[in-house]
């Protein structure tokens, strides 16, 4: 089931340039367009954001290093251009592919961003870690059970992370405390709304 299903969405793969094209994208960048959006949330200088950001970035190192030390050597299954003769339209060293390393981080994120900020954004980028799941089957890298087992390791490292977030809690403060030195020093950086509060009090 698992290389037929391969099968199903490779076979387009090569057939129309501009679908082609939206899929090696999808694959391969859309995972920039989710790190932009975790740059935006920061810049916003509200700590609430700040700290769905660092706990995102928390969940998605977990889960990459799960994957990557523990599970994918564990595992060791070759890509489809390995075992197969397939359509493949980006280069990629034929590594174990399971689980996909892209789909892992870019749910993770996606997840921890739902569970601890709006869901609106939660939603958002998890439609963007669908997209770059189902293009990494697309172009040939990845089995649809390499993108499976992404999502549950990406949401088991999110539900952990959020629910022990307070053993990382003075963590983040650091690293959300650091920046706003750094941002009061820089006109065009936004504060975050405690340093306002704290420079306030002190005027």
């Amino acid at each position: 089931m698992n290389y037929a299903i391969f099968q199903f969405i490779n076979q387009f793969a090569g057939q129309y340039g501009w679908l082609d094209g939206m899929m090696v994208f999808f694959a391969r960048d859309l995972v920039y367009v989710m790190l932009a959006i975790l740059v935006v949330l920061w810049l916003s200088g509200r700590s609430v954001n700040q700290k769905g950001v660092f706990y995102g970035c928390l969940s998605a190192a977990l889960a990459i290093l799960v994957a990557g030390w523990i599970i994918s050597p564990i595992v060791g299954h070759p890509r489809p251009f390995v075992e197969h003769q397939v359509h493949q339209l980006v280069p990629h060293a034929a590594d174990p592919s399971f689980p996909s390393d892209h789909t892992t981080f870019t749910f993770a994120i996606a997840f921890t961003v739902w569970l601890l900020l709006k869901r609106r954004m939660g939603a958002v980028m998890l439609v963007l870690a669908c997209l770059t799941g189902i293009g990494r089957v697309y172009v040939g890298v990845h089995y649809p059970a390499d993108i499976a087992g992404g999502i549950i390791l990406a949401l088991l490292a999110s539900m952990a992370v959020v629910k022990y977030r307070g053993y990382a809690e003075p963590l983040a403060k650091i690293c959300i405390g650091i920046y706003n030195k750094i941002a009061s020093r820089i006109s065009f950086l936004p504060v975050g709304d405690r340093a306002k509060v704290q420079s306030q009090d002190a005027n």
